[in-house]
């Protein structure tokens, strides 16, 4: 079976992908930008990493990527390289919020206002706090990451309420990193943080970013820090970012890389090609 004829626009982005230079690819539903993924990857012998918002996608990619390219998640890299040694904690049984506040000795009920917020309230904002800590790019949690309490609209009384809540949850992020005997329940955005905070280097040449409008601070932060060794290459649509509550945020329209226009929608676009019979065609040489 041979490789799936390009589009004009694909044909393109291959040229834009052989210049070495950092590229975004804005593309909208049905126009085929993980195919398109495909086909730069195809196009070069150097090695590249593809990395996909979920272990699905990542799977099916594997399957239809040629063999110079490795399909993995965000995640999957930072289970390798940090979270594995918190493999126990991660299938530990669920913890209410509740229940975790106590162990951090959050028991107390606070008075703002006209308005109680129970210790339970403080325990789930204390632990929000570290989850939009982890979303983010910062080193340390601040106050910047202490969510509004629905019913408190003053900012004097959100500042006191923050003054309450950060420090139980700078003690949370404290027991969050202990590989053994921690009481807060550990999630996978918990090692992808600590991953990201030994700034890693990514091995590789190139690395595609697929889903790139559904990309956290802290994702972002791992991705763009690479470019100084490998090219980078993302692709998305702008107009289909659907994960803003968990800190995802346009990241391409001021990416600084060359700006490709994006593939023509069709019927079958967005169909995963077929791995040729015998593979891709070598990019050394025509293709039959």
């Amino acid at each position: 079976m041979l490789a799936p004829r390009p589009t004009p626009e694909q044909d393109a982005a291959v040229t834009a992908f052989g210049t070495g230079e950092h590229l975004v690819l804005q593309a909208g539903a049905g126009t085929g930008k993980t195919t398109t993924l495909a086909m730069l990857s195809a196009s070069t012998l150097r090695r590249g990493l593809y990395i996909a918002f979920n272990k699905s996608i990542a799977q099916q990619a594997g399957r239809k990527f040629p063999p110079n390219v490795k399909c993995k998640t965000v995640h999957a890299l930072a289970y390798a390289a940090v979270g594995h040694h918190y493999a126990e904690r991660l299938h530990a049984p669920r913890i209410s919020s509740v229940k975790t506040g106590a162990s951090l000795w959050i028991n107390m009920e606070v008075a703002l206002g006209d308005r109680k917020v129970t210790a339970g309230a403080l325990s789930y904002m204390a632990l929000d706090t570290v989850s939009r800590f982890c979303h983010s790019a910062d080193r340390t949690i601040g106050r910047q990451h202490v969510p509004w309490l629905r019913g408190i609209a003053e900012h004097h009384l959100h500042d006191q309420l923050v003054d309450i809540v950060l420090p139980f949850a700078q003690r949370a992020w404290v027991d969050v990193q202990k590989r053994d005997r921690g009481k807060v329940r550990f999630t996978h955005d918990h090692y992808l943080k600590m991953w990201a905070l030994t700034e890693p280097r990514i091995s590789t040449d190139f690395l595609l970013l697929d889903e790139a409008q559904d990309t956290n601070p802290v994702v972002e932060q791992v991705f763009s820090a690479q470019r100084g060794h490998a090219q980078l290459v993302m692709v998305g649509d702008s107009a289909q970012a659907i994960y803003g509550w968990r800190g995802a945020r346009d990241v391409m329209t001021g990416f600084d890389g060359t700006h490709s226009p994006c593939p023509t929608p069709s019927a079958s676009a967005n169909t995963w090609p077929p791995k040729p019979i015998g593979g891709w065609p070598s990019p050394t040489r025509p293709s039959a």
